[in-house]
């Protein structure tokens, strides 16, 4: 079994209010040492098999037509290959 993670992000260059709201309550509570913040998404996945290589190809697939908006979010896959008792 394959555990895979995608974090979805909103571009560098795209602004982010909820991010930014978060950070100004943040600085509210007394903590300003927190610079920025950019909020995204996680999604987690678990799939049958073991060949990595194919599964990311797939995962990119789900992530470009599903899990994120290229014109605004980039992503990224982690993945790690598990047993199947865990």
């Amino acid at each position: 079994m394959i555990k895979a993670t995608v974090t979805v992000m909103p571009k560098s260059t795209v602004l982010d209010p909820q991010g930014e709201a978060v950070c100004k309550a943040i600085h509210a509570l007394g903590m300003g040492c927190v610079e920025t913040v950019r909020i995204g998404k996680s999604i987690k996945l678990e799939i049958e098999g073991t060949n990595i290589e194919k599964t990311k190809s797939r995962l990119h697939e789900i992530g470009d037509s599903l899990l994120s908006n290229p014109v605004i979010e980039d992503y990224h896959i982690e993945l790690e290959l598990v047993s199947q008792s865990q």
